[in-house]
């Protein structure tokens, strides 16, 4: 057993291996596969994924669904691969859209949670939700933020960094979900309540990590999101922010204010609309996936 995991999580983040790790075991425990001397790969590809099909949650079918994939040879099985694949993604798209359907009805309007931000006074929470919301940042992007009083000349390369440049702030994040696909990200936040956020959550300190644990190391990926929870406004996640814009971008008719949003999360617009957007009912189309591979910008301004 140990030597087949091993195999799969070679080459691996930390998190991402701790991912696939609980996806194989669960595989395991599936097929029923107690002796751990045996691996896998001993068994019929067949019996597998005739196994993977009978989870109903489409979305745990895909996570032990991807093991299969890592243990078996692709090429070799593609058609037997792909017609579970299909059926995956199927079920994933119907389990979305009737989930958006029911968040739609319970979660704020863009305008009241645009007010919350721009009422709201703790330094902390104000950073994180004003993030979130103008950049549509994920939780590590924000978790893994150094703040600092003033620009230098070199910035740790394995952190983000949230600089005061006079009335502006650059944000630099240099790690956040998808950085090999679109690299460094770079923000000039010309907003002057933000900046003077920032300086209240300096004080009189040159830098200070805006999250860290009480050992004063950075925060692990499980636990992110509990750190963040109670610094965001309305008692919303980082997900239900990023579904509010989207919201107001299908409203606006903005495909500008989706390529934004697209550009600064760092995610296709195609999975933006299938996984994120509340108003998407159909799947998104070519078209949009085609468009959204043209070059845009790296350094964008944020303004109120």
């Amino acid at each position: 057993m140990e030597r087949e995991l091993n195999r799969i999580l070679k080459d691996m983040s930390e998190s991402t291996a701790k991912s696939y790790r609980g996806s194989y075991l669960r595989l395991r425990k599936l097929l029923e596969l107690k002796d751990k001397r045996k691996p896998i790969k001993k068994m019929s590809l067949k019996d597998v994924l005739t196994s993977i099909e009978n989870v109903e949650n489409p979305s745990t079918r895909h996570s032990v669904f991807v093991i299969a994939k890592k243990i078996f040879d692709y090429e070799k099985n593609k058609s037997d691969f792909d017609v579970v694949d299909k059926k995956i993604r199927e079920d994933k798209r119907t389990l979305q859209v009737n989930k958006n359907g029911n968040l739609d009805k319970t979660l704020p309007t863009y305008k009241e949670l645009k007010t919350a931000i721009k009422n709201e006074m703790n330094p902390k929470k104000f950073i994180v939700s004003f993030l979130m919301f103008k950049l549509t940042c994920r939780n590590m992007d924000i978790a893994l933020a150094d703040v600092h009083a003033k620009p230098k000349e070199n910035y740790d390369e394995n952190r983000n960094h949230l600089i005061v440049d006079g009335n502006k702030v650059i944000f630099i994040r240099n790690r956040y979900k998808t950085v090999k696909q679109y690299g460094q990200k770079k923000n000039v936040i010309n907003v002057l309540k933000f900046t003077n956020m920032i300086k209240k959550f300096l004080g009189d300190a040159e830098k200070k990590a805006l999250f860290s644990q009480r050992s004063g190391k950075e925060i692990t990926g499980s636990s992110v999101a509990s750190y963040l929870k109670k610094f965001i406004v309305l008692g919303l996640t980082e997900g239900s922010i990023v579904k509010i814009v989207l919201k107001r971008a299908d409203e606006s008719g903005s495909y500008n204010m989706l390529r934004n949003i697209s550009n600064n999360r760092g995610t296709s617009i195609s999975v933006l609309l299938s996984e994120y957007d509340v108003s998407n009912v159909k799947p998104p189309s070519t078209e949009i996936t085609q468009e959204q591979t043209q070059d845009v910008k790296q350094e964008v301004e944020v303004e109120s």
